[in-house]
């Protein structure tokens, strides 16, 4: 039972060690030499990347915390030696994505982090929240509007592809844990947009961007 136990919490932490590496951080410290979390919205993420860094090394750090959810999946379904520790890693991965040992326990929201892991965990199921996702913000150009039409497809279609009815609470959960670390970082988003703010584009949550003032000012 030791070992077991052992082999269980070592995956767990290995999960939260492979979420917690800060590439987007890194990213915009090599290329701009730059705290990203105090440009643009403040946020230790793709999008922030893309928009203060620019848009190939946006691309890049999706792919590469995308890529850090799925290898959780993968050694976790390798070394842990109970299924509900892999659901638990599910959870850990995002989790070091969002309070990172290497950023002092500071991060991002873990999206692509969460989305990568479900690729591992339920491929099918996630490539079509995926897509609808991705139409979604070709319709509407705005990140946020495509997150909330697409990710319920995400949360949902599980059961469809053949997935046990407890994946669609399992994978809510997921999401409310992104929707959280949301509202624990508005305060400081908030405070960056307003002297940081992205040159071009706007996240969509933030009235007091300087374009919302230029606006009012011309009125």
């Amino acid at each position: 039972m030791s070992s077991l136990h052992s082999q269980d919490v070592f995956s767990v932490l290995v999960a939260y060690l492979l979420g917690a590496l800060p590439f987007s951080y890194l990213i915009a410290r090599w290329r701009a030499g730059i705290n990203i979390r105090e440009h643009g919205e403040g946020n230790v993420g793709a999008r922030n990347v893309y928009h203060v860094v620019g848009p190939a090394w946006g691309v890049l750090a999706s792919l590469l915390d995308g890529g850090k959810g799925l290898a959780a999946y993968l050694v976790a379904e390798r070394l842990a030696l109970s299924p509900a520790t892999v659901l638990v890693c599910g959870f850990a991965a995002p989790l070091g994505h969002d309070f990172s040992l290497f950023l002092r326990f500071r991060g991002g929201k873990g999206v692509a982090t969460t989305m990568g892991f479900l690729l591992g965990l339920l491929p099918f199921s996630t490539l079509g929240g995926s897509l609808l996702i991705a139409c979604a913000y070709f319709l509407t150009r705005d990140l946020n509007k495509a997150l909330v039409l697409g990710v319920p497809g995400v949360i949902f279609l599980p059961p469809v592809f053949g997935a046990p009815l407890w994946t669609v609470p399992y994978v809510l959960c997921l999401f409310l844990l992104l929707a959280v670390k949301k509202v624990l970082d508005m305060p400081h988003e908030r405070a960056v947009w307003a002297r940081c703010p992205w040159e071009e584009g706007q996240p969509g949550f933030h009235p007091d961007s300087k374009a919302s003032e230029e606006s009012v000012a011309r009125l």
